[in-house]
């Protein structure tokens, strides 16, 4: 899992973009304690800014999981 400081609206609007731009080769979960939202969802993400929050791409395409986590690496500066 990967981990994500989703601490501004300008973050979880980076996040849901990325997230939008793999939806055809990754499911992304974004997790916070027992909450689990799709990375596609607004509302969902939205619900989570303010916290610290785990990434859980999930593809049968390995090399589709390891460009998002790459750019998933760019977005958290």
């Amino acid at each position: 899992m990967l981990s994500f400081n989703l601490n501004s609206k300008k973050s979880a609007e980076d996040l849901i973009k990325l997230c939008e731009k793999y939806r055809d080769d990754v499911e992304v979960e974004v997790i916070h304690g027992n909450q689990t939202v799709n990375g596609c969802s607004l509302l969902g993400v939205f619900s989570l800014i303010g916290n610290f929050v785990g990434i859980k791409p999930d593809s049968r395409d390995e090399r589709a999981v390891k460009r998002f986590a790459e750019e998933l690496e760019r977005i958290k500066c």
